[in-house]
């Protein structure tokens, strides 16, 4: 069995650690370990599943984990990576937003054997003179100053409050409290939170004389955009299906670029090494197949939503941009198809070139005739070569619907109007 340093370096997991060795923390004695979630939305989204992962593989090699709740710290906010300051959360809020993540983490570890706790339970009965005594005095305005999360902000046009810059020192307090009531001796996180981190290592060793480690990995990065995948970016990929739904979530996997599938299926899934070199293999041979992209988008919404809903979500894409037949899918995969994919509503002996403007599959009438004529257009997985064509009763006879698709990547449902 390989060692967990082995796995985290193999997964691409490991950015920056407290020890002088990774061994020292990870291989040795199994260890406590907490990871603070940010209760400011009642969904994860795609770039906290690093973390989630990296958890789990802890969590397999017999260490303990310990999820943190910020219920107080979220009442705050951390200026790390924000170029202004976030809307304060009322406790409701923040009780609701923590039952729906911890909710998915479960689902994503496969397992309930961890510790749950909200640092609203000991932060909110804190009292202002005792913390900036016991708390306070071991941070200097001049180390916090110098942290990058904070000069950023100083930098910028937008001031950063003294709420914001207060929350590395409670930040610090609940890894002092993790370590005296749970023996918690280890904090993990995104590279973003490395300073935090570290400050806390260094309070707990100030006030304990103990050491506890930090350890961080790199945050993901969008290859596509160039940005981290993140809630506060534009177009987040969210975990609930509420808010992205299995399908919108199946189809961002399988749209990844060839360059980024190594990656993302090291990073974002389970599979082992060796069936990861396999899939790459097959996909380097075929690309235009596409095996590693469908591999990925399968894993991942596995992981998320369960393997029922990724087979069906694989289905109904496989109708839309691959070759099976809408006939082969179950009544609920076409309710499915219905729902999440584009649709259009089309009636009996409309020309095929409107019904290409008006779903959005061709900018004009020209443009719709010239995409016909070159072979593009395919109605139910036969091709179009008559740019006269018609849209007929025999070509609603599953479900009603029909697909028409433009190319590889685009289709739409069209529906009897």
């Amino acid at each position: 069995m390989s060692k967990l340093s082995d796995v985290l370096r193999a997964r691409g997991y490991v950015h920056q650690f407290s020890s002088e060795k990774l061994e020292e923390i990870t291989d040795g004695p199994k260890r406590t370990v907490y990871f603070g979630i940010d209760p400011s939305a009642d969904s994860l989204h795609a770039g906290n599943l690093v973390g989630l992962l990296v958890l789990r593989r802890f969590l397999e090699d017999g260490h303990n984990v310990i999820l943190l709740t910020g219920g107080g710290t979220g009442m705050i906010g951390d200026p790390g990576g924000k170029s202004e300051e976030r809307n304060l959360l009322d406790e409701e809020t923040v009780a609701r937003n923590t039952k729906a993540v911890a909710a998915q983490i479960r689902r994503v570890f496969g397992s309930d054997e961890f510790t749950e706790v909200n640092n609203a339970k000991w932060l909110s009965g804190l009292k202002l003179l005792d913390f900036l005594r016991d708390v306070g005095k071991h941070f200097t305005v001049n180390a916090m100053v110098k942290k990058d999360i904070v000069r950023e902000r100083l930098e910028s046009e937008s001031p950063i409050s003294f709420t914001e810059f207060s929350y590395s020192l409670l930040q610090g307090y609940d890894f002092l409290y993790l370590n005296e009531h749970y023996a918690c001796d280890m904090q993990v996180g995104g590279s973003d939170q490395w300073s935090n981190i570290l400050a806390g290592v260094e309070f707990v060793r100030r006030k304990t004389g103990k050491m506890v480690y930090a350890f961080t990995w790199p945050l993901l990065i969008n290859k596509a955009t160039g940005k981290k995948f993140g809630k506060s970016e534009g177009g987040a990929i969210w975990l609930d299906p509420a808010k992205t739904s299995a399908f919108q979530f199946y189809q961002f996997w399988l749209n990844t670029e060839d360059d980024a599938l190594e990656e993302y299926m090291l990073k974002m899934t389970m599979m082992t090494r060796e069936k990861i070199s396999e899939v790459l293999a097959v996909s380097k041979d075929n690309p235009a197949a596409r095996f590693g992209q469908r591999r990925l988008a399968w894993e991942v919404t596995a992981l998320v939503h369960g393997e029922s809903i990724a087979r069906g979500t694989e289905d109904v894409s496989d109708v839309l941009f691959g070759e099976k037949e809408t006939s082969a899918l179950t009544p609920a995969e076409r309710e499915l198809l219905k729902r999440e994919a584009p649709t259009y509503p089309a009636r009996l002996a409309t020309p095929l070139s409107d019904v290409l403007v008006g779903s959005g599959l061709a900018s004009s009438k020209r443009e719709a005739r010239q995409f016909i004529e070159d072979g593009a257009v395919l109605l139910n997985g036969g091709r179009v070569s008559d740019s006269a064509r018609v849209l007929m009763h025999e070509d609603f006879q599953d479900a009603p619907l029909a697909i028409l698709k433009r190319g590889k990547r685009n289709a739409v449902v069209l529906t009897l109007d």
